[in-house]
């Protein structure tokens, strides 16, 4: 394994268009020592309406060219291309996303980025979530997503390529209330990962495959990765080890396996250790030095995703990160001997 820098997340919501914050945050992390920062195209308002705002683009540019990071970027989290959202006549807006996932591209290519992370698309619950539809899609309707994604993904590869951009597809997280939105139309909760296979790492090796494009790889989320196997029940080093071969990209970050219940703020969360909790390595229970040592052929940055409320660890985390990765060398060179 060769790791090209230890990167940390600017966070998309606590940006929220504020470029002084950006400033502001860009200096404490080069105080702290990270090599990289993974920007939030949807908390830095560069893209409107599926359009590139050139002006923003070139007053977040002005920011970030005074500090020496290696740079990648986050796409819109509910950016989805295989179950896009629907227009107000009920009509796929697929053309939109499309727009978006390019205008990110543009966004990574105007600065210099040359990764761009996007949350696999195959999850189908959102329109029943939300009361906006009344049923889940059937065997088939699920199977044109997955086609429909690949598809997209292969129509937009090039324009990476141009670009000089790699895109890394993450493996995605259970939520409470995808199991209510099952329940609401008399699904088992156990038929979760048929509706949201964008936890399941075999659906997304199946979709880079299918898109069969170097510029194309996984984003491996180990913190999303920990609550799916521990939902679903799988075996979660298995599940890196599976991925390893296809993975461009890591997320770190910790939390306890635990799906919890309602509340979905972390301030009610916290306590309980509940979801995707964002913590510093080490205070949650994945087992990050085995889970790295999974990896011997990653080649890329490793991004340390802290929740802002925990930012005030980051030197400590930053210290822990270096000792795991110290530690998976170790594990790594004990299995080779």
């Amino acid at each position: 394994m060769h790791i090209t820098g230890i990167g940390v997340n600017g966070d998309g919501e606590r940006l929220s268009g504020n470029l002084s914050q950006l400033e502001e945050d860009l200096a404490f992390f080069r105080r702290c020592g990270f090599d990289g920062v993974e920007l939030s195209a949807h908390g830095l308002d560069v893209i409107i309406n599926g359009r590139v705002r050139r002006p923003q683009v070139e007053r977040v540019r002005a920011i970030i060219e005074r500090f020496d990071f290696l740079y990648t970027v986050h796409a819109p989290d509910w950016l989805n291309l295989a179950f896009p959202q629907l227009g107000p006549d009920g009509t796929s807006e697929l053309n939109l996303e499309k727009d978006v996932f390019a205008a990110c591209l543009d966004f990574c290519a105007d600065i210099g980025a040359r990764l761009m992370v996007y949350h696999s698309g195959l999850i189908a619950l959102l329109g029943v979530a939300s009361g906006l539809d009344p049923s889940l899609p059937d065997d088939d309707a699920l199977e044109r997503a997955c086609e429909q994604e690949v598809s997209a993904l292969r129509e937009l590869m090039p324009l990476a390529a141009e670009r000089g951009v790699r895109v890394g597809m993450e493996n995605r997280d259970p939520h409470p209330w995808e199991i209510a939105a099952l329940k609401r139309v008399g699904i088992p909760p156990r038929q979760l990962p048929k509706y949201h296979a964008g936890m399941i790492i075999s659906d997304l090796v199946r979709q880079v495959e299918g898109v069969a494009h170097p510029s194309l790889g996984l984003t491996l989320d180990f913190a999303h990765l920990f609550l799916a196997a521990n939902y679903c029940s799988f075996d979660y080093l298995e599940a890196v080890r599976q991925a390893a071969p296809y993975v461009c990209h890591l997320h770190a970050s910790d939390n306890f396996g635990r799906l919890g219940g309602v509340f979905n703020q972390p301030t009610q969360r916290i306590s309980h250790g509940n979801g995707d909790l964002h913590l510093p390595p080490g205070w949650g229970l994945i087992p990050h030095s085995q889970a790295l040592a999974s990896l011997p052929a990653y080649h890329g940055l490793y991004i340390l995703e802290l929740h802002p409320r925990f930012y005030g660890w980051s030197l400590e985390s930053l210290e822990t990160v270096r000792s795991l990765l110290r530690e998976a060398a170790q594990v790594s060179q004990l299995a080779v001997n």
